[in-house]
């Protein structure tokens, strides 16, 4: 199958799938996103693949959600359709349906997605380079494991007034609450070594070194046959489903749905419209920008 914003190749039984997009610092557009599920299902059957190793093309991993993209779960949802014409008051049920409402089922469909990813029935590995932010790490978030080189920075810089991450990147599980907390309070990126400390990715390696060791760790997983790396990867999952793992995703919608109501949202969306993305962004940074972190 071809594809466009993607790429995918196999070497024996390790497949690797790169966001393709390096002009858009692999911003996830709906295409992008349609094609990698696409490439997972062609991946899934047999065992001849036994591990997928997930990479960006380009300076960076993934910029998060595509902001110009009309179908980004960050795009604004249109107002519930206007009365009729005519001065006729209409009955409850031919208003329509409220941008909230709207809003927050998508953002629950968009959950979804990332959680059929999580039970991918085959390891994933990530390989990041460059930035992993926002929607970033959603889709790190249900990766199994992740090298990471030392140039690597993660973060979600749209909590000052965007929106949060629609599964919060499974930061909770991965890093725990305070160090979740910390990172959406301030938006401010952590490097590669701080996302090793407190346990974002498992090893942090040379620019030079990420893909013959990331690849080396696939094939060295790959020697264990596939149904025992099922078993494996699906009760560790089972503890943190348990615990409440989905039912705490999918609250992402709401809290999320909710966020996109905010003045501050708001107003991005309406610079967004009339300056475009980088005025935005320049507005919602400004005041961070001028007392750096300490």
């Amino acid at each position: 199958m071809g594809y466009r914003t993607i790429a995918v190749t196999v070497d024996g039984p390790v497949a690797t799938v790169t966001l393709n997009r390096p002009e858009k610092r692999n911003a996830i557009s709906a295409e992008l996103r349609d094609e990698l599920e696409a490439a997972f299902a062609a991946l899934k059957p047999g065992d001849d693949v036994r591990v997928i190793r997930l990479r960006g093309a380009g300076a960076g991993f993934c910029s998060g959600y595509d902001l110009t993209s009309t179908a980004s779960v960050y795009s604004g949802v249109a107002d519930a359709a206007p009365p009729r014409a005519g001065g006729d008051r209409p009955a409850p049920a031919g208003l329509g349906e409220s941008a909230a409402v709207r809003d927050r089922e998508r953002l629950r469909e968009s959950i979804e997605r990332w959680l059929f990813l999580w039970q991918y029935r085959k390891p994933v590995v990530a390989q990041v380079h460059g930035i992993c932010l926002a929607g970033g790490l959603d889709l790190l978030g249900v990766c199994d494991l992740a090298y990471a080189a030392d140039d690597a920075l993660f973060g979600h810089p749209a909590a000052r007034g965007l929106g949060i991450p629609p599964t919060l990147g499974m930061l909770p599980m991965r890093i725990g609450a305070a160090r979740t907390k910390e990172l959406l309070f301030t938006g401010d990126p952590i490097d590669a070594h701080e996302a090793y400390r407190i346990g974002l990715v498992n090893k942090v390696l040379p620019p030079d070194e990420l893909d013959a060791r990331t690849m080396a760790l696939c094939r060295r997983i790959a020697h264990t046959p596939l149904d025992a790396l099922t078993l494996h990867k699906h009760v560790v999952n089972r503890w943190s489903e348990v615990m409440g793992l989905r039912e705490a995703a999918l609250a992402g919608a709401e809290f999320d749905a909710l966020f996109h109501l905010t003045a501050a949202s708001a107003e991005f969306g309406r610079i967004v419209k009339a300056e475009g993305v980088r005025a935005a962004l320049a507005w919602r940074d400004a005041d961070f920008d001028a007392d750096p972190p300490r």
